[in-house]
C-alpha cells in the first residue's frame, strides 16, 4: 500500500497511553488515522457528528463503558463498525458484546490484530451498507414499474419461462 488510507477514529480510552498504541498499530497497517480519544459519555455523542469511520472501545472506563456506547450508536441508528479494544474481558463477555452489536473485539496485548480487523470490519459495513442501498433501489424500481403498468392503457401480461401467467396488468381498454 504505496499511501496510506485515512481513517477518522473515536476511541473511547481513559488511558492516553493505550489510545497511543492503538494510532500505531493503526498506521503499522496502513491507515492515515485522525482520531479523536474521548473518556465521558456526552463528548461520546459529539463525536458522533459526523460520524467516524470506526470506534474503538475500552470495555471498562470510569465514566462511559463500552455496553452503553454500543447501546447510544444503536439508539442513533448509526452503522458504524464498533469495537471493543481492552484487557479486562474474558471471552465470554466479548461473545455478547459481539451478540450486540460489536464487530469485534481485541484484547490490549494483542494489538497486532488491530488494523486487520478494522479493515475486515470496514469491508463488512460497506457490504451492508450496499446491500441496504440495492434493496432500496429494487423497491423503488418496483414502486415505478408497479405505477408504469397501472397506468398504462395497454394489457401487459408477463410470463415465466415455462408459460406460467406472473403479471397481468388491470388495463381498461
Amino acid at each position: 500500500m504505496n499511501q496510506n488510507a485515512q481513517l477518522h477514529v473515536l476511541i473511547l480510552e481513559d488511558w492516553p497511553q493505550d489510545a497511543e498504541l492503538m494510532v500505531h498499530e493503526l498506521r503499522r497497517s496502513g491507515f492515515d488515522p485522525i482520531r479523536e480519544r474521548v473518556e465521558a459519555e456526552c463528548d461520546y455523542l459529539k463525536h458522533l457528528s459526523p460520524p467516524p469511520d470506526v470506534i474503538l472501545a475500552d470495555y471498562t472506563m470510569p465514566k462511559l463503558d463500552a455496553c452503553r456506547a454500543l447501546r447510544l450508536l444503536q439508539e442513533h441508528g448509526l452503522d458504524i463498525p464498533f469495537m471493543v479494544v481492552t484487557g479486562t474481558i474474558g471471552e465470554e463477555v466479548a461473545v455478547a458484546m459481539i451478540h450486540q452489536g460489536a464487530a469485534d473485539y481485541l484484547l490490549k496485548d494483542r494489538l497486532v490484530r488491530l488494523g486487520p480487523a478494522v479493515k475486515h470490519a470496514l469491508s463488512e459495513t460497506n457490504l451492508r451498507l450496499e446491500k441496504r442501498r440495492t434493496e432500496e433501489e429494487l423497491v423503488a424500481s418496483e414502486l415505478r414499474f408497479r405505477a408504469f403498468m397501472r397506468h398504462s392503457p395497454a394489457l401487459s401480461v408477463i410470463k415465466d419461462e415455462s408459460g406460467r401467467i406472473l403479471y397481468v396488468s388491470n388495463a381498461s381498454g
